[in-house]
């Protein structure tokens, strides 16, 4: 199975060139292949001026509508994310299904006011991907905080899981 990684927004190459192997080695056998797929944009139906944030589901529903062929799909966005019963999400996918979503936003620690750091961005960013990726594969939500099927509800529960 291959992996088509998407971006919506400024995602650096980097990130996604760090980001493919480590998501190819925690699913293989299963993915055998990572590849960049295409920028696609925001839908502006999915932007809440109040919230000043996006609707993760309407994101995810764009992206589904977008993809050809067979392959799995990761977008990743630059942008705050939010479901109408939460503050935020770091991303969301189809359970089980073909498409995952997480943003990059709260997981920079520029978010917080912090100093940038590439490596704990990466650590983050793979911690949710594989998180989200798990979805489509049918994987639920896992009870022990330190496993990466866990649910994070703030940036310090994103830390204390493994990847």
């Amino acid at each position: 199975m291959i992996v088509e990684i998407v971006t919506i927004g400024e995602i650096s190459h980097q990130l996604l060139s760090d980001l493919a192997p480590k998501l190819v080695e925690t699913y293989a056998p299963l993915i055998e292949e990572c590849l960049s797929g295409a920028a696609l944009e925001l839908p502006p139906a999915a932007y809440d001026p109040h919230r000043k944030q996006y609707r993760s589901d309407i994101v995810l529903e764009r992206v589904q509508h977008r993809i050809t062929g067979e392959n799995r799909v990761l977008a990743i966005a630059d942008v705050d994310l939010f479901v109408p019963t939460l503050n935020f999400v770091f991303g969301q996918a189809q359970y089980p299904g073909r498409v995952a979503l997480v943003s990059i936003c709260r997981l920079d620690p520029k978010f917080y006011g912090r100093p940038s750091n590439y490596e704990i961005l990466l650590d983050r960013a793979t911690k949710e991907a594989t998180h989200e990726l798990g979805h489509t594969f049918g994987l639920a939500h896992c009870p022990n905080q330190s496993c990466v099927m866990s649910f994070s509800n703030s940036i310090l529960e994103v830390d204390g899981k493994s990847s």
